[in-house]
């Protein structure tokens, strides 16, 4: 373990920091809710319960993700796809390629054919 002396530059950092860190939670800490009268004309709104906003808020959300999530791994999982990290790579491989792997391609049969790869030429 190397110990390196501490720089200047390091302490103006981290003074820096905690002097954003402490105006900002003093200022949080100061700002009070806002006490306003229902303007005139509006109606005044019954209070909204407890439960039904964390309903609204959190279920809906959580609700929609568990959505979204069934449907990007059931399809995978009902073809039989290892969705787990890690997983090894699905073996030969080759979207829109032969089928019976590189036997089926074409061998160049001559100085000027454009069949096997890409000729590297501009």
């Amino acid at each position: 373990m190397s110990t390196q002396p501490v720089t200047s530059r390091t302490v103006a950092t981290v003074r820096r920091t905690t002097i954003l860190l402490g105006s900002s939670a003093a200022l949080l800490a100061l700002a009070g809710p806002a006490r306003a009268d229902v303007a005139e004309g509006w109606s005044d709104p019954a209070p909204v319960d407890g439960v039904e906003a964390l309903l609204l808020l959190g279920g809906i959300p959580l609700a929609l993700g568990l959505i979204i999530m069934a449907m990007v791994y059931v399809p995978a999982m009902v073809r039989g796809e290892r969705i787990a990290p890690n997983a090894p790579l699905v073996e030969n491989q080759w979207i829109g390629g032969p089928r019976q792997g590189t036997a089926e391609l074409a061998a160049p049969d001559g100085a000027d054919s454009q069949a096997g790869g890409a000729s590297a030429r501009w």
